[in-house]
């Protein structure tokens, strides 16, 4: 019968030498290193507001080109070609691509446990590769809208600060 107890009764033997000796649960437990992770849900946000940003941008800038050659008679919504259907459509069809690309690419990293990159002269905090894609999403957002579509409004911000940076140079030179 003690083998049999023996046998099925679980030992508990950490539990026993924590009870012999508390000073050794100081010494056992290991150190937890906390790295953070960039989370994918704040990233998305950013990029759901650039998406908006280039959108109206993108509608504004169309606007702009439409006015320079539009006939008088004509709108700029429906026959007048200033905006179209198309162009909505396209709209739709990159916000799909936003949100179902790094979603997969998310289900993708836990399922083969990828783990997250960490490029310490950039960030402390760790990648993830879903994240990282969310990243270029919004960085291409911001080329749309800064690159693409202000200069088309007349307000291109690249020639702002290409000026400023000039300027600039001008006053050092003069101040040697």
């Amino acid at each position: 019968m003690k083998k049999f107890i023996n046998v099925t009764l679980p030992k508990f033997g950490l539990f026993a030498l924590f009870v012999k000796n508390p000073v050794s649960l100081v010494a056992i437990m290991p150190a937890v290193a906390v790295v953070p992770v960039i989370d994918i849900k704040s990233a998305s946000v950013v990029l759901a507001w650039m998406f908006v940003a280039d959108l109206l941008s993108g509608i504004l800038a169309s606007y702009f080109d439409w006015k320079k050659s539009a006939p008088k008679d004509k709108w700029f919504f429906g026959k007048g070609e200033g905006f179209s259907s198309d162009k909505f459509k396209k709209c739709f069809v990159k916000a799909i691509v936003y949100a179902g690309a790094p979603l997969m690419i998310h289900k993708f990293q836990v399922a083969f446990m990828i783990k997250n990159f960490r490029y310490e002269s950039v960030s402390d905090a760790e990648i993830g590769i879903s994240t990282l894609l969310v990243l270029v999403f919004c960085l291409n957002e911001g080329y749309s809208i800064f690159h693409e579509n202000l200069p088309k409004c007349g307000i291109n911000i690249f020639d702002l600060v290409k000026n400023i940076l000039n300027l600039k140079k001008e006053i050092q030179n003069e101040a040697n």
